[in-house]
């Protein structure tokens, strides 16, 4: 620390770190919504914050410590984490749910009140979930002013939910529900920076892909690669690379997702799906532009026209590029049935409406959990 603080420079340098930390950590305080959710916006706000402190070193050539500014980046990581935790567990908003202004939706907040009467004051609550689609009386009207200036948030119901689970309403998901400015801004930009991250990471990806291969090909024999037909941006199919993780399709075999504990996985398959390197191939496909490193995972063409059939709102998934990872991944298992393909949509149109770099990061740091931790392994 002498060493840090030895010099009007050093002292500089240490007090914006500072700053920096404490602007993460106050951030942090502010956070609503799950404990999983407020870490990563915690998380990904620290980095951002970091992230234009470093572009201001870079650009206006400052003094700086490479220890010093990483000590500084876990140090606030680690101190955000631990604000939302604890601000978690010693806080809870007050909820309250207007019964009458929230129509036929389906709700579940075994924290928060019921209230039914127009003449309960509501000024106690810190959050009142309504339907904006329901016509408010003139008493509801004048409660729930009261309450707004009070101070008091009042939500729609569905949107709270969907902060909450980080997953749509697929009975209330409409398409003007989709960002106002459209994707195609933020598309661009991902697909640059997918190709310079494929870039950057194949040297050391190739090598892990020889020996897999390698070993694929020493234990089952060929075909080493699994190539099949999924579908992609628009809905236009393309052929999608994996390392072969099981033994080779039997004639008259039909055509099923993975199960937990599917016997068609081989010994070697078992390891290279546990540490995701069966997946590494797709870069190829990436580099191609039929995929990116974050979207919906791509469905094969028979899968994806059943579910066609079975849930309406499942086109909207092909806005944009399918990944090799992403928010239904690192929430949800992989799609084995119409059910769980239902509950993976509702993570994917929550992708695609929230569309954007914070979003995109929280689901690295997720995935490098997932893959970690063996999470979600078929």
């Amino acid at each position: 620390m002498d060493f840090w603080v030895s010099s009007q420079a050093n002292l500089t340098h240490v007090t914006i770190n500072l700053i920096c930390s404490a602007l993460a950590a106050a951030y942090a305080s502010r956070l609503r919504g799950t404990l999983e959710f407020k870490m990563g916006q915690a998380l990904t706000a620290t980095v951002a914050i970091f992230g234009f402190y470093a572009v201001a070193i870079l650009i206006g050539r400052l003094f700086f410590s490479r220890s010093m500014f990483a000590f500084a980046v876990v140090g606030a990581a680690c101190v955000s984490i631990l604000v939302v935790g604890l601000r978690h567990r010693l806080t809870r908003a007050r909820v309250a749910i207007i019964s009458p202004l929230v129509g036929e939706m389906q709700f579940s907040f075994p924290f928060a009140r019921i209230v039914s009467d127009p003449s309960k004051d509501l000024r106690g609550f810190d959050i009142v979930l309504v339907s904006l689609n329901e016509n408010v009386s003139a008493d509801w009207a004048r409660a729930l002013s009261r309450a707004m200036l009070a101070g008091c948030k009042i939500r729609h119901v569905g949107q709270y939910m969907e902060e909450l689970s980080g997953a749509v309403s697929l009975e209330h998901f409409e398409v003007e529900h989709l960002p106002p400015n459209g994707i195609a801004s933020y598309q661009l930009i991902k697909r640059l920076m997918d190709i310079a991250m494929v870039v950057f990471i194949l040297p050391m990806a190739l090598p892990i892909i020889l020996l897999s291969s390698l070993a694929v090909l020493l234990t089952t024999g060929r075909p080493i690669f699994f190539l099949q037909e999924r579908v992609g941006l628009g809905g236009v199919p393309f052929r999608m690379w994996k390392l072969r993780t099981m033994r080779p399709e039997l004639k008259g075999e039909t055509l099923r997702a993975a199960v937990v504990g599917d016997s068609r996985v081989t010994p070697v398959g078992r390891i290279l799906r546990r540490f995701r390197i069966d997946e590494l191939p797709q870069f190829w496909n990436v580099l191609k532009g039929d995929m990116s490193l974050i979207g919906p995972r791509p469905e094969a063409t028979p899968l994806h026209i059943e579910y066609l059939g079975k849930l309406p709102n499942y086109p909207y998934r092909y806005l944009v590029r399918p990944g090799i990872t992403g928010w239904a991944q690192v929430n949800s298992p992989p799609s084995a049935s119409a059910d769980e393909a239902r509950r993976k949509l509702t993570y994917d149109l929550f992708y695609v409406k929230n569309l954007s770099l914070f979003l995109d990061l929280q689901i690295i740091a997720k995935t490098f959990w997932t893959v970690t931790s063996g999470g979600g392994v078929r």
